[in-house]
């Protein structure tokens, strides 16, 4: 279903990458032997028109510029070509003329496994949403250097942040924000410190994060015991030398860094987690209205009414918070097979706020795909057929 050529110049990115997006499709509960193809610059004959395809190109040197064919013939088939280089200095010398227009991605050394270079293909494959938010979660007395350090550092790495401080406009509503932000994010990064659970705030954070299904980063500082409630988060210990000797109160290049890479390791994982739960959700409700449910490859839901035309409504289950992109994607999402009567966007609205609710009921009236609430599946159901 998936094609990912790695046309490698450098000699040792292709494989670790392979085996990066080998071990990410897992946490999105894809079989990467069954799902997916990995073709290098001599396999490019088996490049099929309904697969969906990504081409990745690294190179350091004008050896980049002679897979000038294998990059064309890419192009030509409708697959991006992400051009990675260890420097973009001189960059058109390095890649083919055709790549010399694209925004090249430099390599990160902080990165031996090449996440972010994994991120990128699974995000241009569909798997995971180019929306990349993240949610840092602290107490401002106890670590505002290192919640600062790590917003600049995840936004070069092309993460839109939300940190309190800087994230929220003058005059809105502080805490209807702040839960809206959270919904539509990816992992919550954890600043664990002493007295952490003394903030209401970051109490509350937790326990929003904990029902969203979000997966968060628990970075803990040294000596800092964890609280039960916290046994299910993804825990990074920290110990003093993490912590930067020149920079008060902040950590270290090389641990801001590990972090990042941690981060964007988390993302699949979590994105599948919180389908998980919409998913189970719908087939559990549907199940009740006696309807018959199926799973597709890209993991919507087919819901079949029992009659003898045998229609079916198409469901999305959509992490985080839609918006007209994604009404626009599914609305031309490929079909194998019968085309569906219907096609729905399913998402939670719990903790959406009030003028983006009214925003998306506007787009559920004047488009033809369509949204349901969680909490409305039931009635929705009952009205399917």
């Amino acid at each position: 279903m998936y094609q990912i050529a790695i046309l490698d110049v450098m000699g040792d990115k292709g494989a670790v990458l392979r085996s990066t997006l080998e071990s990410r499709v897992k946490d999105l509960n894809l079989d990467p032997n069954l799902d997916f193809e990995f073709l290098t610059a001599d396999d490019l004959n088996r490049l099929r028109a309904d697969s969906a395809k990504v081409g990745v190109l690294f190179s350091d040197s004008s050896e980049g510029q002679r897979l000038a064919p294998q990059v064309e013939r890419l192009l030509d088939s409708s697959a991006v070509v992400i051009p990675v280089v260890a420097s973009l200095e001189d960059f058109p010398s390095k890649v083919p003329a055709v790549l010399t227009a694209s925004n090249g991605l430099k390599l990160d050394p902080g990165d031996p496994g090449l996440g972010n270079v994994a991120g990128l293909v699974l995000e241009l494959l569909g798997l995971l949403r180019k929306r990349r938010r993240l949610f840092i979660s602290y107490k401002r007395s106890e670590s505002s250097a290192v919640a600062q350090q790590l917003y600049h550092a995840l936004d070069e790495r092309s993460f839109d942040v939300f940190l309190d401080t800087l994230s929220v406009r003058a005059a809105d509503l502080f805490q209807e924000q702040l839960w809206h932000r959270m919904a539509d994010s990816d992992v919550v990064v954890l600043l664990y410190t002493a007295s952490i659970h003394s903030s209401g705030w970051v109490e509350r954070e937790i326990e929003r994060a904990s029902g969203m299904k979000i997966t968060v980063l628990q970075v803990i500082w040294p000596g800092v015991r964890r609280d039960p409630r916290t046994r299910l988060f993804e825990p990074l210990y920290l110990d003093d030398n993490d912590f930067d000797t020149n920079s008060s109160g902040q950590l270290s290049p090389a641990k801001s860094v590990e972090i990042c890479a941690l981060v964007e390791s988390l993302r699949a994982r979590s994105l599948a987690n919180r389908q998980a739960e919409l998913i189970g959700s719908l087939r559990d409700r549907a199940a009740d209205h006696k309807l018959e449910t199926t799973i597709q490859p890209n993991r919507c839901i087919d819901v079949r009414c029992n009659d003898e035309e045998r229609t079916f409504t198409r469901v999305f289950p959509t992490v985080g918070i839609p918006d007209s992109e994604a009404f626009h994607a599914d609305a031309l999402a490929p079909f194998q097979g019968a085309t569906p009567k219907q096609i729905v966007l399913l998402y939670d609205a719990l903790n959406v706020a009030p003028h983006w609710k009214t925003h998306l009921d506007w787009l559920h009236q004047y488009l033809p795909v369509k949204t349901v609430k969680v909490f409305e599946v039931d009635r929705w159901l009952s009205g399917l057929c």
